[in-house]
């Protein structure tokens, strides 16, 4: 084989390679924006993706380190400055010639050096503080309500992506209905235009189901507008991309079934777990700090400090020169801050704190009752959602079953097209309340969820 022949040849397998990479990535791309989810799958995804969640985490982080600042101010705090002065100009002073032998006459006499430089350092500790004390804690309280919050967010997010994810579910049955109907509408205007171009059947009819047709033309084109919305709202939710494709691999049939089978109406609500009270009780546990850091103002405030300086001045730039002087001095002492008397300021503030603390106290005797009825209410509609289910895909069936015969009759010219009319519309309408019920059991059966949810889990 000749160098040349070896040549093309290493070129057509470089090209085979970059080929076979550049399907591999189209592959990538594709399966990164279709996405198939199931209801778990979907919460899941949320809870890693949700940008609410990811800026509520970002806010735990935040609250890590204001708890060490707070720590670090009753630490050693430690400065150093570095001081030069370049004196284009010294000042001058007028001195009585007395001193020089020069009586009545003033004298100009120049003090100072034209270079001057200073170092110095300082170490400050605090040594007692009550509103250090207070404050500590207060953060620490601070970052456990940060905690509590990204909690009930990931709950609230969860129940956000599981309603998007009804909603889409219940377009899409929805426009299935319309498709099946059309299918079945369309053919029975086909014959009935054949039986009318025989003589057998009146225009009205044909009329009829035409304007039948168009008013189901223009339902599905509404109803696919409502399926990109309610797309678009589930993606936001899940933290996508608008672009990304998305494939529900459920029906409200089977997410139904599901949900009775949880057995979530002999759960028992403990107030006391839920995430809301358990917000209200860290805001109570942040009231009482804040009253207890107003009477800490009454307490005197201890610290200790050292500092050191050393200067050197010169009137030539030799700053650097090993033997010339520095001048050091240092200190070393106590203060202690002692309030005496603010003209009843700080009584009046730790009043108001007192207030705000007893505001909580109120606040949580209201939640407690209001959340009691919240879940008695929820737990019943629940309960009634359920029924309402039953009874309408009964309804449903028996509607289905009659349209269909009434289809049949009519071909025979049995029922009128007033009849095929209604029975249309009772089937219609029987399926919509068929899915609204079953979106009414989704999303109370989610409701519960959310009340019964654990605050304390990780």
């Amino acid at each position: 084989m000749t160098e040349h022949q070896n040549m093309i040849r290493r070129k057509k397998t470089a090209l085979l390679l970059i080929a076979g990479m550049l399907l591999g990535l189209n592959s990538l791309q594709a399966q990164e924006q279709q996405m198939e989810l199931n209801l778990q799958a979907a919460r899941e995804y949320a809870l890693e993706h949700n940008w609410d969640l990811q800026t509520s985490a970002l806010d735990i982080d935040k609250a890590r380190y204001q708890v060490k600042e707070s720590i670090t101010i009753g630490l050693p705090q430690v400065d150093a400055s570095i001081g030069y002065n370049d004196n284009m100009a010294l000042p001058v002073q007028l001195v009585p010639g007395d001193f020089f032998g020069q009586p009545g006459q003033d004298v100009e006499i120049k003090f100072g050096t034209k270079y001057n430089a200073s170092l110095s350092g300082s170490i400050n500790q605090l040594l007692f503080s009550g509103s250090y004390i207070v404050g500590l804690q207060a953060s620490k309280a601070f970052l456990q309500q940060s905690k509590k919050q990204y909690r009930k967010n990931k709950i609230d997010v969860i129940k956000s992506v599981s309603e998007a994810y009804f909603m889409v579910l219940a377009t899409e049955e929805g426009i299935a209905v319309i498709d099946s109907t059309l299918e079945i509408t369309r053919k029975l205007a086909e014959e009935t235009r054949i039986i009318f171009d025989n003589g057998f059947a009146e225009e009205t009819d044909v009329d009829q189901l035409e304007l039948l047709i168009s008013e189901l033309e223009v339902g599905r084109v509404d109803a696919l507008s409502q399926l990109e919305i309610a797309l678009a709202y589930l993606k936001l939710n899940l933290g996508l991309n608008n672009e990304a494709q998305l494939e529900l691999e459920e029906n409200l049939d089977d997410l139904v079934e599901a949900s009775a089978a949880q057995a979530l109406l002999g759960s028992n609500f403990q107030v006391s777990k839920n995430i809301d009270f358990q917000i209200l009780k860290n805001q109570q546990d942040l009231a009482l700090l804040q009253v207890k850091l107003e009477k800490s103002s009454y307490l005197p405030t201890l610290s200790a400090f050292v500092n050191y300086q050393t200067q050197a001045q010169r009137t030539e730039w030799d700053f650097f020169n090993a033997s010339g002087k520095w001048f050091g001095s240092s200190v070393f002492g106590v203060n202690m801050n002692i309030p005496i008397f603010s003209s009843g300021q700080r009584h009046a503030k730790v009043k108001q704190a007192q207030f705000d603390l007893e505001k909580t106290r109120v606040a949580e005797q209201q939640l407690k009752s209001s959340l009691e009825i919240q879940y008695e209410t929820t737990l019943k509609d629940y309960q009634n959602a359920l029924l309402n289910f039953d009874n309408t895909r009964k309804n449903k069936a028996i509607a289905e079953k009659i349209f269909r015969r009434t289809g049949i009759k009519y071909r025979e010219g049995v029922a009128s097209s007033i009849d095929l009319l209604n029975t249309h519309n009772q089937f219609l309408n029987a399926q919509s309340q068929y899915i609204n019920a079953a979106l009414q059991v989704l999303n109370m059966n989610v409701s519960l969820e959310s009340l019964l949810a654990d605050g304390y889990e990780n």
